[in-house]
């Protein structure tokens, strides 16, 4: 039987939507009997999703200090909640009945039959992630990249971080609360393929 799990698709939300998603999450949250104890206090959620509302109308006159201001309030927010997804994603253990009482979205696992070039999980610990890249039965090898930051300039420059024989790696010693983009190439007998697509990762 395929479990159920909380999946963070409110993460490329709009600005405007992602707010009334978390307070929707904060009132299905609050008094769920499924949920008592969140990880994350849901007072410091309603303040955070305040600072936000507060951020995006500040926004709209479309100064750069206030679009900052919004980028680093949408960033604590995002973190926030991503939290909160994973607490109910624990305690729920594949319920999709508790799931969807918390107000998040929930998805049947496995939900890829097609399998992604790149998939960029958390890790076991704070600033770890876990990069699970689709097999090649011509590899040889793959070379992993990260770029940190919440958007990728046409004129990035990326970091190789490992070259491993594994189509899996676990790259430690992240700065929590800060997004990273990763990507990775196959070393084959016929040379490197391109870069894969790049996966953006909020690090927790």
């Amino acid at each position: 039987m395929r479990k159920s799990k909380v999946i963070l698709d409110f993460i490329k939300f709009i600005d405007a939507v992602k707010a009334e998603f978390y307070l929707n999450v904060i009132a299905k949250l609050t008094g769920n009997v499924y949920f008592l104890v969140p990880d994350v206090p849901l007072a410091d959620a309603v303040l955070v999703v305040n600072k936000m509302q507060a951020a995006i109308i500040a926004a709209e006159d479309g100064g750069y200090t206030a679009k900052s201001r919004l980028n680093d309030v949408i960033l604590e927010a995002d973190l926030i909640f991503t939290r909160l997804a994973h607490y109910v994603d624990r305690l729920a253990n594949g319920d999709e009945t508790k799931i969807l009482s918390s107000g998040f979205h929930e998805s049947k696992q496995p939900v890829l039959y097609n399998k992604p070039a790149l998939a960029v999980l958390d890790g076991d610990h704070l600033g770890s992630v876990k990069l699970v890249g689709k097999q090649d039965p011509r590899g040889r090898a793959c070379i992993w990249q990260m770029f940190k930051g919440a958007q990728l300039p046409e004129n990035a420059i990326w970091i190789t971080i490992a070259t491993t024989t594994s189509a899996t790696y676990v790259h430690e010693g992240l700065e929590s609360a800060q997004y990273y983009f990763f990507r990775m190439a196959i070393v084959t007998p016929d040379g490197t393929t391109e870069f894969c697509d790049p996966v953006r990762k909020l690090v927790i």
